[in-house]
């Protein structure tokens, strides 16, 4: 067999290093861009109290609830978002209604709205959960801040994304008034009694 000169062994050898120098720096698998969906909820929560007593349950209602989404999807999908950067809720306490002057009057006392008390809730992480055809689930940490006193928690939304790319999302939070230093309050000479419990239900339409 003929022997190769040594000059083309250098040359094949000096090749085989460019070629891989050139293209080992190159990725495996090219990262995808998110596409930002940015929606600010203002004018589109609906927050309802939800509470009982020894006489019968009791509700109070805010349709006016400034809060803000971030949601992202990946490029070419704009059906399920694949995260939720950012959520916060935050409304005043004095918004809250029942239709009923007298109860609202107790309710506001004991959340104490007169030291300029909100409801606040601010998110700190969240993850996208799979759901049924066309819906999706969104399970958020973060800390929930009632009379001033700030608790974490954990809310559970189940999500729809409708045709226009509105994304509906409701979920229910429950809770004790004592875990945020409330005294349930009591009505007519303390003839009714309100429980500790309350029962938080949310509604959230984040446009794109």
């Amino acid at each position: 067999m003929a022997r190769v000169p040594y000059r083309y062994i250098a040359y094949l050898a000096l090749g085989s290093i460019i070629f891989f120098t050139a293209f080992s720096g190159l990725p495996v698998s090219t990262v995808i861009p998110l596409e930002d969906r940015t929606a600010d909820g203002a004018a589109s929560a609906d927050i309802k109290v939800l509470g009982t007593s020894n006489v019968h349950d009791w509700s109070m209602e805010d349709k006016d609830v400034s809060c803000m989404a971030h949601f992202t999807y990946a490029a070419g999908n704009n059906k399920i978002p694949a995260a939720l950067e950012a959520l916060t809720l935050s409304f005043p306490v004095h918004n809250l209604k029942s239709g009923k002057s007298g109860m609202d009057s107790k309710a506001y006392t004991a959340l104490k709205a007169k030291d300029g008390g909100n409801i606040v809730f601010a998110s700190t992480s969240s993850i996208i959960l799979p759901g049924t055809v066309g819906q999706f689930k969104v399970r958020s940490k973060g800390n929930l801040t009632i009379a001033g006193i700030t608790n974490p928690v954990v809310m559970d939304a189940t999500c729809q994304v409708v045709p226009g790319g509105t994304i509906n999302c409701t979920g229910t939070e429950k809770l004790k008034m004592s875990d945020y230093g409330i005294k349930p309050p009591t009505y007519m000479l303390g003839a009714l009694k309100t429980g500790d419990a309350l029962t938080i239900d949310f509604t959230l339409v984040v446009k794109k």
